[in-house]
């Protein structure tokens, strides 16, 4: 009789082991960042002489590709990070449109919150800065 229980136990517990199986790990989510990060890279061409719409577009470029690997990053710990990071892009890339000689407050903030949320996700993912990884 205990058998019975005890297998009866496990056929109902199963399923719940089975949906941990399924969590996307830290290290593939960060794979799928880094390749986004990789391709975008490879698609963003600026000079010394690009302008405002030239930045905006090329940003629109990268955040396409970025939120596109977002859709794929599921992990608990890396989506939230990630997800901040280009809300903080897309409110750059919006600081295209002002005039360069109306800087405010609110635009160094931005700046501010994207090294903020970029940090965070370099500590969560251990990308490094000088080397690109």
């Amino acid at each position: 009789m205990k058998r019975r229980l005890v297998a009866a136990a496990l056929v109902l517990v199963f399923p719940f082991g089975m949906a941990a199986c399924g969590a996307q790990s830290k290290e593939a989510a960060c794979k799928q960042i880094q390749k986004a990060a990789t391709t975008a890279s490879s698609e963003i061409n600026l000079d010394s002489n690009s302008d405002g719409k030239d930045i905006k577009e090329n940003l629109d470029k990268a955040l396409k590709i970025y939120k596109k690997a977002a859709k794929k990053v599921t992990n608990k710990k890396v989506k939230p990070a990630f997800k901040n990071l280009i809300a903080d892009l897309e409110k750059f890339r919006d600081l295209a449109d002002k005039d360069s000689s109306d800087v405010s407050t609110e635009d160094f903030q931005v700046l501010q919150d994207i090294s903020t949320h970029g940090q965070e996700l370099n500590d969560i993912c251990g990308f490094k800065w000088d080397s690109g990884k």
